[in-house]
């Protein structure tokens, strides 16, 4: 599954695509692995972006 749609269908409702971006985006260029392990993180913290006085 898409790491994107894996954290809207899990976060439902609470996803927001800035924060799941921002997420993504401040690792900058880094193995696959790095990343999926990033999304997962993402949608254990429900959805909390690296900047959440920002969202």
């Amino acid at each position: 599954m898409r790491a994107r749609e894996k954290a809207e269908k899990t976060l439902g409702a609470k996803f927001n695509i800035r924060a799941f971006h921002d997420a993504v985006l401040e690792l900058g260029s880094v193995p696959l692995p790095i990343v999926t392990a990033r999304i997962d993180r993402f949608i254990t913290e429900v959805g909390k972006g690296p900047y959440p006085a920002m969202e």
